[in-house]
């Protein structure tokens, strides 16, 4: 994939996921404030939102660092698979508090189908990000 392309993508990915956590910020102050006025405790883990909320928002700061990466290093191409493994990293692997948020313990393999699923997501996700980084860092380190 063509560098700008990648770039664009990624700092478009990491804008998105900006917005989307910093909603999911204002939509838990309505429900902490709810539950303040009517003393009602949640059907949901907040802490694990919490949780979620701050990796969409760390995930995203690393796609803007790949960007930055790929910017100044200055790769003339990148690999689809990097790119598309990032993306995708950045905005599945939060998931795994959001099942836990629900009780569903994702970040233990084990269990009924659901949370299997939601533990591989987790996997495969982390899993992506690092092989992703690694096909960036080699090319970058043979042109240091």
């Amino acid at each position: 994939m063509e560098s700008q392309f990648a770039i664009k993508v990624l700092l478009m990915s990491a804008a998105c996921a900006m917005v989307f956590s910093s909603m999911i910020g204002v939509g838990m102050l309505f429900i902490i404030k709810g539950i303040s006025e009517q003393g009602a405790p949640p059907k949901i883990n907040l802490r694990q939102i919490g949780a979620a909320h701050l990796d969409w928002i760390m995930l995203a700061l690393m796609l803007g660092l790949a960007a930055a990466f790929i910017h100044f290093f200055q790769l003339a191409t990148v690999p689809l698979f990097a790119i598309a493994a990032l993306v995708f990293g950045a905005w599945v692997n939060p998931l795994s508090y959001v099942f836990r948020a629900f009780g569903v313990n994702a970040f233990v393999f084990a269990g009924g189908p659901m949370q299997r699923i939601s533990a591989a997501l987790g996997g495969i996700s982390s899993t992506g990000i690092i092989i992703a980084w690694v096909m960036l860092i080699i090319p970058a380190a043979r042109a240091f």
